[in-house]
């Protein structure tokens, strides 16, 4: 049983170009950067205090694309960035100008693994790594994704 208070999001950790990011998905998505913190904003614990190299990374920001809220956070110091290669985001759409629109933005800098054309699942589907390792699913398609009515959820 789901509660109207639950939700679900996904949340995207950068190697200091969190800033860069943002302003690249805004762009890309036509989404307005949500509520933003760097670590220099964030109350200091004067017992382990932030290097001062950091005060302008981010710790918490958000995104709302294609209907869902992505956060995104700089890895704090100490702590090991490992760029997302066992994560793959999917956004579909049934307007194929969104999706043409996404994978020319997406491989800027970045590299098409699957070129934009039909399959079996969709009517246009593309892979792209984009230029900070993220690799995404594009789908072009009309109502419910196969697999997911195949859960009945």
């Amino acid at each position: 049983m789901h509660s109207k208070d639950e939700s679900f999001s996904t949340f995207i950790n950068f190697n200091g170009d969190c800033g860069e990011a943002l302003e690249f998905y805004a762009k890309v998505f036509d989404a307005q950067i949500g509520a933003k913190m760097t670590y220099g904003q964030m109350p200091q614990n004067p017992e382990d205090p932030m290097p001062a190299e950091f005060a302008d990374k981010i710790m918490y920001s958000a995104l709302k694309i294609a209907g869902s809220v992505v956060m995104f956070s700089d890895v704090p110091p100490g702590t090991d960035h490992v760029t997302g290669t066992n994560v793959i985001l999917n956004i579909r759409s049934a307007d194929e100008s969104d999706i043409k629109k996404w994978y020319n933005g997406l491989q800027a800098g970045g590299e098409v693994i699957t070129e934009l054309g039909p399959t079996f699942f969709a009517k246009q589907y593309a892979m792209v790594a984009d230029k900070f390792g993220l690799c995404w699913n594009l789908l072009l398609q009309e109502g419910d994704f196969p697999m997911e009515a195949s859960f009945n959820i």
